[in-house]
């Protein structure tokens, strides 16, 4: 038994050594943390490079070396300056001045045409009838009625007058119909709800196409009603006017067989008087149909002048007979 067991001992042991020797290859492996020791020491590496900069702190001293320069510069500037005259002290520099441009050639104003003067406009006698002949030439200066040809002018009354006059001659026949005037059924044109339309009444409402008219105008007259004396007041103060400034002529000979709307533009181109002109007839029909072409005048019977002719025109021109029958009114 003993011999067995020292031979299972020896079969054993070179076993076992195996056994153990393969644990002791192995020891090599377990040296890996110790090759990691040099890793350990990277610290020690990162002090020294630390430590360089510290030991470059010398070299900051740059800056002090360099204002040392730069002083010494500065220092020698100063010596300079002392030792230099005033007179070299330097005065600002004067900016040279840009040359003269040479000016433009003047180019020739354009020359306006001379504008002639207005031609003064022939004027009579003031306060007086001044009589002409066919050819426009003076014969005389007749007085005038003081009751109708020397009454002073009066603006209200004039404006009433002459708005009078422009009221009497609208017609004043503008008309509408209202909406009980219009043709139409009165019937409801839809029920009042449930529709969803707005509540509508008659087709003749205002507000629908085709209904009445509200406000709106219907015939009246305009007229104004002015008293009589003050109608003659007035045109006595329009007559005045035109005579106190010299524009009152009587045409003399101012004969016509038949209308002559030539021979009467003559006559009056020959007068030279300010436009728009007024000639006044006194029961004379080819005077009058001689005067209705002209653009520049109007004509008008004694009986009807009115105010608002002897205010609008500038000139009168009273035949003989006008003449006669006016101042002795």
């Amino acid at each position: 038994m003993a011999a067995d067991d020292t031979k299972k001992t020896e079969g054993e042991t070179p076993a076992k050594a195996e056994a153990a020797a393969k644990p002791a290859a192995k020891k090599p492996a377990a040296k890996k943390p110790a090759a990691k020791k040099p890793a350990a020491k990277k610290p020690a590496a990162k002090a020294e490079a630390a430590a360089k900069p510290a030991a470059k702190k010398p070299a900051a001293k740059k800056p002090a070396a360099k204002a040392a320069a730069a002083a010494k510069p500065a220092a020698a500037k100063k010596l300079a300056a002392k030792a230099k005259p005033p007179a070299a002290v330097k005065k600002p520099a004067v900016k040279a001045e840009p040359a003269a441009k040479k000016p433009a050639p003047e180019r020739p104003a354009k020359q306006k045409a001379a504008q002639k003067p207005a031609p003064e406009l022939r004027h009579g006698k003031e306060g007086k009838a001044t009589v002409v002949d066919a050819a426009g030439k003076e014969l005389e200066a007749r007085a005038l009625n003081a009751a109708l040809f020397a009454v002073p002018a009066d603006v209200n009354t004039l404006h009433l007058v002459v708005r009078a006059e422009q009221a009497a001659r609208r017609r004043g026949t503008a008309s509408t119909k209202t909406r009980g005037e219009v043709s139409g059924s009165t019937a409801k044109l839809y029920r009042q709800k449930g529709t969803g339309r707005a509540r509508a009444g008659s087709v003749k409402s205002p507000i629908r196409t085709g209904g009445g008219v509200t406000f709106g105008p219907h015939p009246r007259s305009f007229a104004i009603k002015v008293n009589r004396k003050v109608v003659r007041q007035a045109l006595a103060m329009a007559l005045s006017n035109r005579a106190e400034n010299g524009n009152l002529f009587v045409a003399a000979g101012l004969q016509l067989d038949e209308p002559s709307t030539a021979a009467l533009n003559d006559f009056l181109v020959k007068l030279d008087i300010a436009a728009p002109v007024l000639v006044v007839t006194h029961d004379e029909p080819s005077v009058a149909k001689s005067v209705r072409n002209l653009s520049y005048a109007e004509v008008s019977e004694v009986g009807a002048l009115s105010t608002e002719q002897v205010l609008r025109a500038r000139s009168l021109v009273l035949t003989e007979k006008a003449f006669a029958a006016l101042n002795e009114a």
